[in-house]
């Protein structure tokens, strides 16, 4: 046998017993908190795909909150900041315009993450 040929066979009986290890533990993921995503908010990052998530979350959520409709452009400004609050103050939370992990939370489950936004808000689940 060629060593490229046991180097092959080596790699798949590896590749096996991962998948078989796997197997044996559950083979399901372990869910974990989303808190790696970045806030939205005055002073903090405000990373495009975050700030349109807000944006299209609270337009969603508009007429629970009572906040009117903005753009959906990804830039952070006065009405995000507005719509945070709004929402912030719909859900009871604390209204300091900051998307964080309970604003997120609340966000997420408002709108059954129909916009597949967990990946860019940061959650608790």
């Amino acid at each position: 046998m060629s060593s490229t040929s046991m180097k092959r066979r080596g790699a798949f009986l590896f590749a096996t017993a991962a998948l078989v290890t796997v197997g044996l533990m559950g083979g399901t993921a372990q869910a974990v908190p989303n808190s790696g995503s970045l806030w939205v908010g005055y002073g903090k990052s405000n990373a495009y795909n975050s700030v349109k998530c807000v944006q299209k979350i609270s337009n969603d959520l508009h007429y629970q909150t009572g906040y009117h409709t903005i753009d959906v452009d990804g830039s952070f400004g006065p009405d995000t900041y507005g719509a945070i609050v709004a929402i912030q103050t719909w859900a009871g939370l604390d209204k300091d315009g900051v998307v964080g992990p309970r604003t997120g939370d609340v966000m997420i489950e408002a709108t059954k993450d129909y916009y597949g936004c967990y990946p860019y808000l940061p959650t608790l689940k």
